[in-house]
């Protein structure tokens, strides 16, 4: 990193932090790598990360560009409303949020949401131990080192040596050495009888093309999807194609904010979301 963009960054820290962020940018990027050092936000929360590895890419993104940051946009405003009426009804919100990484994504969706019930699903274990840690004061979290597929079935992490943030899970045996438990979304809500979607983020690297592949009748209630598609990472091989066909028929606003994709469903609004 040459010097200016290095001075570039630590403006950023600052702005984002006031003059802590000097000292915050100093304990991600400086000494050695992968040693596990606290970072406290704005508020008082302390968040866990591994210096010098990706998740200070992933600490960037949620806290510094805030790329889940959905009331930048008016229609977050919709999604606030029906976060207020699903709790007015006496009724859980319920966030999930798929491929957690160290929890940090799910950290902002817990301040943002603080009386939704928010499951992480990780299905690292060095990710989910940290996860764990950086969760652990949330009685509103459900930690589970489990992948996300659109049925009940069992993974594996088919490249170990990647950077943390980027694991990639393939399909398996439950007999396979390593093999982790798959839950589909309807799987999940089924354990909230009482709770409403509100919110699904989904960065799995590449899954999803098996996650929208089928058992997606949970779309049209969900008022906003957040998905990062990864057609880059894995060329001509369609993985975006099935999600953007579920979203085609739907009225739903379509906006996109870093490597994220923004689903805001016409569901937030109480209004049917097909045409």
């Amino acid at each position: 990193m040459r010097l200016i963009e290095r001075l570039l960054l630590l403006l950023r820290f600052v702005s984002a932090f006031g003059p802590r962020g000097v000292a915050i940018a100093w304990k991600l990027y400086v000494g050695r790598p992968g040693k596990v050092v606290s970072v406290t936000l704005p508020g008082g929360h302390r968040v866990f990360v591994r210096k010098r590895t990706s998740d200070v890419a992933v600490f960037r993104n949620a806290f510094l560009e805030r790329e889940s940051d959905l009331m930048v946009y008016p229609q977050g405003a919709s999604v606030m409303n029906r976060y207020k009426e699903i709790l007015a009804h006496g009724r859980k919100p319920i966030v999930i949020d798929c491929g957690a990484h160290t929890g940090l994504s799910t950290i902002f969706f817990v301040l943002l949401f603080p009386k939704a019930t928010v499951v992480a699903l990780e299905p690292s274990a060095d990710n989910f131990e940290l996860l764990r840690r950086n969760v652990g004061g949330h009685k509103t979290v459900i930690p589970l080192r489990a992948g996300i597929w659109d049925k009940k079935t069992c993974l594996r992490i088919d490249n170990q040596t990647a950077e943390p943030f980027a694991y990639r899970t393939a399909e398996c045996s439950q007999t396979d050495l390593g093999a982790i438990p798959a839950l589909s979304i309807p799987d999940l809500l089924d354990r909230f009888p009482d709770g409403d979607p509100l919110l699904i983020k989904i960065d799995v690297e590449g899954a999803e093309r098996a996650l929208f592949r089928s058992n997606t009748g949970w779309l049209e209630r969900t008022p906003l999807l957040i998905v990062e598609l990864h057609d880059w990472l894995l060329p001509w091989g369609r993985t975006s194609a099935d999600f953007l066909g579920c979203v085609a028929g739907m009225r739903c606003d379509f906006v996109i904010r870093g490597e994220n994709v923004f689903v805001f469903n016409w569901a937030a609004r109480g209004e049917d979301s097909r045409d």
